[in-house]
This record gives C-alpha cells, sequence and structure tokens, in this order.
C-alpha cells in the first residue's frame, strides 16, 4: 500500500514538472488552421496594439524575449523574431498564444479570438533581418 502511494506520488511530480527542455510544437492541426486576417494589412497594427498592452513585459519592446519579467521567469520568454518562432505557421502562433504553456499563460479568455489572429500577424513583423 504504502509502495503504491510512493510511486503515485512519484508519477505525479514527474507530471508536473516543467517542461522547459523540450521544444514546443503546436500540434499538427494548427497548422492547418485557416486564418481569418489573412491579406489584411490592419491585422499587424491590431497585433502591435495588443502586443504593447499584455505582452512586452516578458517579450520585451521589440519581441527578442528580454521584457522587464523575463528575469524572474524560470524559462527565457521567446526571440519572436528568431528563426525558429518564424518559421512556424500563423496558426501554430495562434495555437500557442491561446493555450499558452507553463509560465506562457493561456489568453484563450483574455482575447479575442482575431486579437489573437492579429497578434500572429504581428509577430512576422519582428523577424530578425
Amino acid at each position: 500500500m504504502i509502495r503504491t502511494i510512493l510511486l503515485l506520488g512519484a508519477f505525479v511530480v514527474l507530471l508536473s514538472l516543467d517542461r522547459a527542455g523540450e521544444p514546443w510544437t503546436a500540434p499538427p492541426e494548427a497548422d492547418r488552421m485557416k486564418d481569418p486576417m489573412a491579406g489584411d494589412p490592419k491585422a499587424a497594427v491590431r497585433g502591435a496594439k495588443v502586443f504593447r498592452s499584455l505582452c512586452w513585459t516578458c517579450h520585451g519592446v521589440e519581441g527578442r524575449g528580454d521584457g522587464p519579467n523575463a528575469t524572474v521567469l524560470k524559462v527565457k520568454p521567446a526571440d519572436l523574431g528568431s528563426g525558429p518562432v518564424q518559421q512556424q505557421t500563423n496558426g501554430a502562433l495562434y495555437w500557442k498564444i491561446t493555450h499558452g504553456r507553463g509560465e506562457m499563460a493561456s489568453y484563450e479568455q483574455v482575447l479575442s479570438r482575431e486579437d489573437r489572429w492579429a497578434l500572429a500577424h504581428y509577430i512576422r513583423t519582428l523577424a530578425h533581418p
């Protein structure tokens, strides 16, 4: 009985460990999502407003993962202009913004669907030259 409780406790601890070392990949269906703001020149402008109100404190003003709150996080926020981020589809970015992971909050209940898509478009403007 005690052994079972200890094994169950160890299992729960393992499940709760931060997955910081694992790459964060959106599920395949995220890549197939239809972007309702595709081709809308105002999408990135809208996304910039959302970014400046919520995201910059962790991701930094230029989206490089160097915001003032980044120093207290266990996992450094993503550099949104980096190749690994920029290579993701808008659907994958939207999915990550929607669901979050670890210290990256889920914005499904915070932001409208349109604002989350607009953020994906704004992230495109942060690509490093």
